[in-house]
Parts: C-alpha cells; sequence; structure tokens
C-alpha cells in the first residue's frame, strides 16, 4: 500500500477520497459557523420554530452536511455559503419584522379556533384540524371540557392558547382573601 493510500481514510465509490484531517477541518469550522449563524439570526428552540424557520435549518444543515462529505468541496467555500444563507435569514427576518403584511402572508397569525366553548369549525377545517385535535391540545394544558374555554387560538407555531371563562379560572389568593369576613 502506497503512501497516499494510506493517508486516505475514507473512500467514495468513484475512487476518490479525503483525509480525515480535511473532514475534522471542515467539521469544526462548520460547527463553530453553525454555533456563530445560530447566534447571529437569534435561532429559537425546536419547540417555537415556525413554518420558514424549519425551512431554514433544514437548508442549513443541508449545506453542511453536503460540503462536509463532499471532496471537491472546499472548506472556506462551505463557509461563505453558511455565512451566505445566514444573511439572507437576517435580512429576510428584518423585512418580516418591518412589514406585518408579508409577516402576517408568510408565517400566518394566531386563529381563533374556539369561542365561548364553541369551535370554529370553519377555522379548524381551514388549519386542517379536527375535533380530537382541539381536544388534545387542550387535555395538554388539563383542559377537558370545551365548557371551560372562553376563547382558544393556534398559533403560528401550531400550539394552542387558551382563556378559560371565569367559573373555570383557578382561585388566586386574592379570590380565597376577598371570601374570609373581616
Amino acid at each position: 500500500m502506497g503512501r497516499a493510500e494510506a493517508t486516505c481514510l475514507i473512500f467514495w465509490e468513484s475512487g476518490d477520497c479525503m483525509s480525515i484531517g480535511l473532514i475534522f477541518i471542515k467539521m469544526i469550522s462548520g460547527f463553530l459557523a453553525l454555533v456563530l449563524c445560530m447566534k447571529w439570526t437569534g435561532a429559537k428552540g425546536v419547540s417555537n420554530l415556525t413554518p420558514i424557520d424549519f425551512i431554514w435549518s433544514i437548508m442549513l444543515s443541508e449545506i453542511f452536511g453536503n460540503g462536509l462529505y463532499d471532496p471537491e468541496v472546499k472548506w472556506y467555500v462551505v463557509l461563505l455559503m453558511i455565512v451566505g444563507w445566514c444573511g439572507l435569514k437576517v435580512l429576510f427576518d428584518n423585512i418580516l419584522f418591518r412589514t406585518d403584511k408579508i409577516e402576517k402572508l408568510l408565517t400566518g397569525a394566531p386563529q381563533l379556533i374556539v369561542l365561548d366553548g364553541e369551535p370554529i369549525k370553519e377555522q379548524l377545517r381551514k388549519n386542517r384540524m379536527d375535533s380530537r385535535d382541539l381536544s388534545e391540545g387542550l387535555r395538554k394544558q388539563s383542559i377537558f371540557s370545551l365548557d371551560e374555554v372562553k376563547r382558544a387560538y393556534l398559533e403560528k407555531d401550531g400550539s394552542i392558547t387558551v382563556q378559560l371563562k371565569a367559573h373555570a379560572e383557578p382561585l388566586t389568593k386574592n379570590d380565597l382573601e376577598a371570601g374570609e369576613p373581616t
């Protein structure tokens, strides 16, 4: 086995190879770029991802992953692509932040899905939800009856927020003190 063959640790079908050192350099520089990119763009936790953020994350991982294992792609090209994609995300976020109509069009707005204990069937259908989805979302918040719900909204991230009717609100210390004789 020749010296070039001994230093080649990863093989592709075409017979090309890339040294583990180059992969390591690409991996470390790409990881650092991703961390900086996430800080720069103010990326959210997974539970708060909007559809736009989800698409952005997938594309970012594709840029990094494809550049990492392709021996023809230089490490600095991967870095430039990551920085460029993050710059595009920041620009896009700024446009969304400054223009309410575009933000509402692309990311949506909270949708009223329950009013005074009655599901708004048209809104549920429009958001591709059925009564089981609604019931599950309410149960996750320890609400087991629609009679307790004054309003419920389907948020942009798919979660449900609820305003309870007065009789279903939990007691507070003020409620207990108000009932005590003085």
